[in-house]
């Protein structure tokens, strides 16, 4: 790659132009909770800018798959008022989660998964952790990002609206989604929740790379249905290049400013 990029000078003032994008990117992050984080973690930034500039600064926001809390770090840092709950389920990933939720009191962690039934369900996890499912992995999983199971271990899942009754908990105005496939069992289980977000971010995947997992256009629709429109893509696609995930913001067309 790197003779390449010298051999083609319009190849390398482009590389460096996304460097220095990135650069700014990060800058903008300086002194907040989020200030550590890298340039993959940080795809949704815009999309939480369109958010606030459309819809106003959401007082809570749901992170389901929350892993080890660098989504809820970037979304602390841009919206410090609201208040965070987390759901993740995977003990490798609490650790730090937890860690992350003593430094400030408007993450709240719910050590569970979401789903359309409540119960105790497998969970695989592969050797990418990031990419554990509820779901079985596929052989496009295996195929383009060499993931493979490493164990399968029991959790407890919950329907959202469920929690949030036991709970008493605030609806959300946000809701992200990064559940590696899971996303309608997720929604179908959370649909007072849904009804009652301005937002919804999601990553959105145009592979099945989890046996059974829905298609995009699947989710889309049940996403239309609930009156959400696709609004915007986060950082990371090139032109004419496939596209296997990516993050992508849904707005309820009645919660935008300008109506």
């Amino acid at each position: 790659m790197r003779r390449e990029l010298f051999s083609n000078p319009l190849l390398l003032i482009e590389r460096i132009g996304e460097w220095a994008t990135d650069r700014r990117r990060l800058r903008r992050l300086k002194s907040t909770p989020a200030q550590h984080l890298r340039s993959g973690h940080i795809d949704s930034l815009e999309l939480l800018d369109l958010i606030s500039r459309e819809c106003g600064p959401p007082n809570v926001i749901y992170d389901v798959g929350a892993n080890v809390g660098t989504w809820a770090q970037l979304a602390h840092s841009q919206f410090p008022r609201a208040e965070i709950h987390a759901f993740e389920p995977l003990e490798k990933h609490l650790a730090r989660l937890r860690k992350f939720a003593t430094e400030t009191d408007r993450v709240h962690i719910h050590e569970v998964a979401l789903g359309a039934k409540s119960g105790i369900h497998t969970l695989h996890v592969t050797n990418f952790s990031d990419a554990s499912s509820l779901l079985e992995l596929g052989a496009k999983g295996a195929e383009v990002w060499g993931l493979s199971e490493s164990e399968q271990i029991n959790v407890p899942v919950e329907r959202l609206d469920d929690r949030i009754a036991e709970l008493a908990l605030a609806y959300p105005g946000l809701i992200k989604l990064d559940v590696q496939g899971f996303e309608l069992e997720v929604l179908t289980g959370g649909t007072e929740a849904l009804r009652r977000a301005h937002s919804v971010l999601i990553e959105l995947s145009f592979e099945e790379i989890y046996e059974g997992q829905p298609a995009s256009h699947e989710v889309l629709g049940f996403l239309a249905e609930a009156g959400f429109v696709l609004r915007a893509f986060g950082k990371g696609v090139r032109l004419g290049e496939p596209v296997f995930q990516i993050d992508a913001l849904f707005m309820r067309r009645a919660s935008r400013r300008d109506d």
